[in-house]
């Protein structure tokens, strides 16, 4: 089997680890070309880029992908399905979560694990197959994998825990296990999550708002820095569009109020902007 992973970040370094030397391996990212010449194309594209990125994966992923290949996105956030269906099909996109805690230091992966991965069936059968093989892959290279029917009670879980820590831990300065005793971010954290389940449960996700903190308590205890942190740090572009600017989007049009994902998304804009 022949995949590609698209955007070489700490995400996609922890696919690679697990599918190298189990596939047909192509890392592909900004300096990298995708394929030379007569190579010939990909079963599956793994997408892993930040979600302001997705554009320029969609593009990739379909000049290289085979016409039965599939696209499973692992991203953050909301919309990136809706991108990389408008390039490839809707039945060739695998939506997905993954759960580890990566960061790249001094271009050395540091990781929790092998990470565990749920990934929806696309309807287009051949589509279907090449992800059956892949999750057979990165299962076999450590990862804990589960093909599922239905993608977005996953989404919409991960989505209350990134909303709840990555803006606050970013504003404040702080790591996951800081912000679990932190007297003022702690507080708006758990706020952010129940606001974001009230959206989800609009959606058709049905979380309890009163059990959302309860979702990102835990993590503190094994993912130590938040993506959003590292990206302002390192003065690179967030995500805050596609996790609290989407949380505040749909709250809008199902008729739910965000004034805590609006703010948080005025915020951390504020802080990318002096960086």
């Amino acid at each position: 089997m022949r995949v590609a992973i698209l955007g070489m970040g700490a995400i996609g370094h922890v696919v690679a680890v697990a599918l190298d030397g189990r596939v047909d391996l192509v890392r592909v990212d900004r300096t990298r070309a995708p394929l030379r010449d007569g190579e010939p194309p990909v079963d599956a594209a793994v997408v892993c880029v930040k979600t302001y990125g997705t554009g320029w994966a969609a593009d990739v992923a379909a000049r290289i992908l085979a016409p039965d290949g599939v696209v499973a996105t692992v991203q953050n956030g909301l919309g990136n399905v809706g991108t990389l269906a408008a390039r490839v099909g809707s039945d060739r996109v695998s939506l997905g979560v993954i759960y580890v805690g990566a960061e790249l230091v001094d271009a050395k992966l540091v990781a929790t694990g092998a990470g565990r991965v749920e990934l929806g069936r696309p309807s287009d059968p051949g589509a279907r197959d090449r992800l059956e093989r892949l999750a057979g892959a990165m299962r076999a290279g450590g990862m804990t994998v589960a093909v599922v029917d239905d993608p977005w009670p996953s989404v919409w879980k991960k989505l209350v825990v990134n909303a709840a820590m990555n803006p606050t831990t970013a504003i404040f300065g702080i790591s996951n296990p800081q912000l679990l005793e932190h007297p003022a971010a702690r507080p708006i954290a758990d706020d952010l999550a129940r606001e974001t389940a009230r959206v989800a449960t609009a959606a058709g996700v049905a979380i309890d708002p009163e059990s959302a903190p309860g979702m990102w308590h835990p993590v503190t205890s094994f993912v130590n820095r938040s993506s959003m942190l590292q990206d302002l740090t390192a003065g690179r572009p967030t995500e805050i569009d596609a996790i609290n600017g989407a949380v505040a989007r749909e709250g809008a049009r199902l008729g739910v109020p965000t004034p805590l994902n609006e703010a948080m998304t005025v915020l951390v804009k504020g802080v990318e902007a002096r960086r």
